[in-house]
């Protein structure tokens, strides 16, 4: 009688010590503080752009593109007149601009990102209607692609539970290979665990016929488990091509490791590439009951978040952006008061150091670059209140000495 007590006591202080533990992922920092710095960023220049009186700093999309002469654009979409502009990278002085109607059957009604492969084929993300346009420097419109199966999700709003979502972005662009191009889109809503194999958030597109596939599925080991990231931030995927032409990295936010696989393949590589200073990383939790969005701002706040990574050809680096904590985050926090540092890392992805550059109001890190100069980071000057200029801090890595 005394045995099964003892067993019936044991299964219940299992079932109680079971109930007490909060159902959150925590991420830990498995090299926080053993790591050595070694180089740090140095800011060595500022790129101003003058703006024409329908366009504003912090453009949604940024594209460096050689034309046939060798020529270096910087090309930007400006929304508010759907247009793309032209300027000499070099000079800054501007070249051109095309601009596409908003409305009729030729018509792009919300664009989000672009990609210039040449001045024939010109891709435009439709977000109204989630599909791809090809257009040409005259602005008509080529051919359309719908990424969602040629489904009409307008008339059912089920088709968006299973197909990602394309948020492009600077920082977060469309990748050309050889044969495709590739959108590394996102899902937005709360992954449960019944949809994790099933939403694939890469999006290829033949170059050649136009057909749309999908690969790579979220992390079970970060995503699974029914963890609760109520929270887009939570589930961008920012991605970058290997040197090697045929892999793909991927940063998500909260991991502080890489995940890299080959184009085509759904099997991942995982890697170090984390911050000395990032902390454990925690999902939120779902039996708090009280998570308003004012909750699970603050909870975002306070958590360290991972960004873009970018890989420096001319130096043979990887930039990889953190947005830092912010210690005792209040449920009015905003996010633009935490810092932003880079990660420096070499093509091995050994860790070579970071640098803090300052807040997210002052730092539009979405919209960030490499070329020849260095890392391009745009920069919100508070002293232009007329918003006359796009502007960008040039940085390089350095040894500390």
């Amino acid at each position: 009688m005394k045995c099964i007590n003892l067993k019936v006591y044991n299964l219940l202080f299992f079932l109680l010590l079971l109930s007490c533990t909060s159902n959150t992922n925590k991420i830990e920092n498995r090299k926080k503080g053993k790591l050595q710095e070694s180089m740090e960023l140095a800011e060595i220049q500022t790129k101003s752009i003058v703006l024409d009186s329908n366009t504003s700093p912090k453009p949604q999309y940024i594209q460096i593109f050689e034309d046939e002469n060798g020529l270096q654009n910087f090309t930007f979409l400006n929304t508010f007149n759907n247009s793309i502009y032209f300027y000499n990278y070099k000079t800054s002085e501007f070249i051109k601009k095309i601009s596409y109607d908003q409305n009729g059957t030729e018509g792009i009604q919300m664009p989000l990102g672009y990609h210039i492969k040449n001045m024939d084929s010109i891709y435009i993300y439709n977000y109204s209607n989630l599909e791809l346009l090809i257009t040409n420097s005259k602005s008509k419109v080529l051919e359309k692609i719908s990424l969602i199966g040629n489904h009409d999700f307008k008339k059912s709003s089920n088709v968006l539970l299973y197909y990602p979502q394309f948020f492009p972005g600077t920082s977060n662009p469309f990748i050309e290979t050889n044969k495709e191009l590739l959108l590394p889109a996102q899902y937005p809503r709360t992954l449960s665990d019944s949809l994790l194999s099933k939403i694939k958030f890469l999006q290829r597109v033949n170059l050649k016929n136009n057909k749309v596939t999908f690969n790579n599925v979220y992390p079970f080991s970060l995503y699974g488990n029914n963890y609760n990231w109520d929270d887009e931030i939570f589930t961008k995927v920012f991605t970058e091509i290997h040197p090697d032409g045929n892999k793909l990295i991927y940063s998500f936010p909260v991991s502080h490791d890489l995940y890299i696989t080959t184009i085509g393949s759904d099997d991942y590589k995982v890697i170090y590439g984390g911050s000395n200073f990032a902390g454990t990383i925690t999902s939120i939790d779902k039996k708090v009951k009280e998570n308003t969005r004012d909750k699970i701002g603050q909870h975002i706040a306070s958590q360290d978040l991972y960004a873009s990574i970018k890989y420096d050809k001319f130096r043979k680096v990887f930039y990889r952006f953190l947005r830092k904590r912010i210690t005792d985050a209040s449920i009015h926090m905003q996010l633009k008061k935490q810092l932003i540092a880079v990660i420096i890392m070499d093509s091995n992805f050994n860790y070579l150091g970071e640098t803090v550059i300052g807040a997210s109001e002052e730092w539009n890190w979405q919209n960030t670059f490499v070329t020849e100069e260095g890392l391009n980071i745009e920069y919100l000057d508070r002293k232009d209140i007329a918003e006359e200029n796009i502007n960008f801090k040039i940085f390089i890595p350095k040894k500390i000495k």
